[in-house]
């Protein structure tokens, strides 16, 4: 007569002698279970009206106390082998879609600022900060992606489509975008603008993203150079990267139409300025904290940084730093996430979690 327990009740295999030790994977599967266990126990306590749900595949207590103990380990770490590679497997997939379109940037060290001899006051001095990994979008924030965001929310309006607004394209009094009123209409694929550094952030907090740092902005920009622009120092091929004053036309142009850096970034140079989250403070780079800076604590303009383009190549370079109180018809955004946010998210995407 075999003993009781021979054999797994749950998934009908047959203990194997018991090996020496215990294996640490299975180890944290079981503490898994037997908590998956313990809560579901206790959540029928104090609320004896409410039905309780019959326990998963006609388990009872003893069996569940058999599988999470060491002498059925043997037995049922294929089971729970699968089951960690299944939830694994779906933390991967649930990732891969919240990081969609964007861009992994290794944490580490890395140089910000420009050398002596070149750039603007504002960009010295050349210095080292260490950032943790974090992602950013390949491409600017669209027209037709920003205005499915403003149109669900009811609100966050570019200033040029803003009820009441003055700067309304349709019944404003200023005409500041009206040269730009058919380009609008027909490009979808076009950079946003005329947005507010307030109305970026909250379209990228709808994603579960937010705007860069400026430390960040400008590692993404240099992609791991240390030239005026990511691709090297002469302005000579620009064009391959960039809309700019020199063959834009007059106009922005649709998002990644041009060559991306070596991150695989599009017109981190050019097309429009891009917000970023820090306040801008001119000589803040002599003040900068080395681990993850974040800008000056106050201020009354945000730092916006790549040119756009309405502006001429030095405004392009990796290192020029500029900044805006208010929207422009020339400013944009991409967005960003902590690489350690987004595993968290993706985790309770797999999970089920609802936010």
């Amino acid at each position: 007569m075999s003993k009781p327990h021979d054999a797994c009740p749950h998934c009908g295999k047959h203990l194997a002698p018991k090996p020496a030790g215990f294996p640490v994977y299975l180890a944290v599967s079981l503490l898994a279970l037997a908590a998956s266990v313990f809560f579901w126990r206790e959540s029928g306590k104090g609320a004896a009206a409410a039905p309780q749900p019959a326990p998963p595949r006609g388990l009872n207590e003893e069996k569940i106390a058999f599988i999470v103990s060491p002498a059925g380990a043997a037995a049922c770490g294929g089971c729970l082998g699968s089951a960690d590679e299944f939830l694994l497997q779906k933390r991967l997939t649930t990732l891969k879609t919240r990081t969609a379109g964007m861009a992994l940037i290794p944490g580490g060290e890395y140089q910000v600022g420009s050398p002596e001899g070149a750039g603007d006051p504002d960009e010295h001095p050349l210095h080292t900060v260490r950032l943790s990994a974090f992602y950013v979008d390949a491409r600017e924030a669209t027209m037709a992606d920003y205005f499915k965001f403003a149109e669900e929310t009811q609100a966050n309006f570019p200033e040029w489509a803003k009820p009441g607004s003055k700067f309304s394209v349709q019944a404003g009094t200023a005409t500041h975008y009206k040269r730009d009123e058919g380009l609008m209409a027909a490009c979808p694929n076009c950079p946003v603008m005329g947005v507010t550094v307030k109305d970026a952030a909250a379209y990228c907090a709808r994603l579960g993203k937010r705007l860069p740092t400026e430390a960040e902005w400008e590692t993404a920009a240099r992609a791991g150079s240390g030239s005026a622009y990511s691709f090297g120092d002469s302005a000579a091929g620009l064009g391959g990267y960039a809309w700019y004053e020199g063959n834009s036309g007059g106009l922005p142009h649709p998002v990644g139409a041009l060559k991306p850096n070596a991150f695989g970034l599009y017109d981190m140079h050019g097309n429009v300025w891009e917000w970023t989250s820090d306040f801008y403070g001119k000589g803040y780079y002599a003040a900068s904290e080395r681990i993850a800076p974040a800008g000056p604590a106050t201020g009354r303009e945000n730092s916006i940084r790549g040119g756009s383009w309405d502006f001429d190549a030095d405004s392009l370079r990796s290192g020029n730093r500029a900044s805006s109180s208010r929207a422009n018809d020339d400013i944009g955004f991409r967005c960003a996430a902590g690489k350690a946010e987004m595993e968290r998210l993706a985790e309770e995407d797999a999970a089920g979690k609802t936010r």
